[in-house]
């Protein structure tokens, strides 16, 4: 009898045993899954975070450089802390002088002084799809000019892009309607306006 109540005791013993380890790797499986959750969750609250607030302005500003104007400008609308720094004259200098570089025109808009970067740059580009020349664009810049080869011995003789002599002929239009041109040019008192003939004008960069 005594014996039976040993090997009760001892079953009763292990089955405790055995339910305390089951209780323990439960506690340990949950520990775990809450360790995993909360690691995720920070995970995801990283992933949200404004790079602006994690990298800071200077940091963006570095990226934001080597960008093209397209994605610079997106960033603008990102919020207004985005827009103070994609708005900045240190990177839109530089996007207005790759744009302006080899070109004959620029907007006189968008070279008056003080006028901020990006606002240069939108009015550079806005201008660009204008299909008509005005009379601001054609009394603002010095014009370079030839005869085509169609036009008369006569003519191409007097014409220094046909003889290989000397730079362009130049014709600077007024406001007033009329034009001059540079000492010394033979055609000087060429109207081009009168002119029946075809005639190639090429703006000065």
């Amino acid at each position: 009898m005594e014996l039976q109540e040993m090997e009760e005791k001892l079953q009763n013993r292990d089955v405790l045993l055995e339910v305390k380890k089951k209780n323990k790797r439960k506690r340990r499986k949950k520990k775990r899954n809450r360790e995993k959750r909360k690691e995720k969750i920070e995970e995801e609250e990283d992933l949200s975070q404004d790079p602006l607030e994690v990298f800071g302005r200077d940091i963006i500003l570095m990226i934001l450089k080597n960008l093209d104007a397209r994605s610079v400008a997106l960033s603008l609308l990102v919020s207004r802390a985005w827009h103070g720094v994609a708005s900045s004259d240190s990177i839109w200098s530089a996007k207005c002088e790759e744009l302006w570089l080899g070109k004959a025109h620029i907007p006189c808009l968008a070279l008056v002084q003080g006028l901020p970067k990006l606002a240069a740059y939108s009015l550079s580009i806005m201008d660009g799809k204008r299909t008509r020349i005005t009379k601001e664009d054609l009394c603002d810049h010095a014009w370079e000019f030839h005869f085509n080869k169609v036009v008369p011995e006569y003519w191409r003789n007097l014409d220094p892009y046909w003889k290989g002599t000397s730079p362009l002929m130049h014709r600077y239009f007024h406001t007033d309607g009329s034009q001059t041109a540079d000492p010394g040019d033979k055609e000087t008192g060429l109207e081009l306006g009168n002119v029946q003939r075809p005639l190639l004008l090429l703006q000065c960069s």
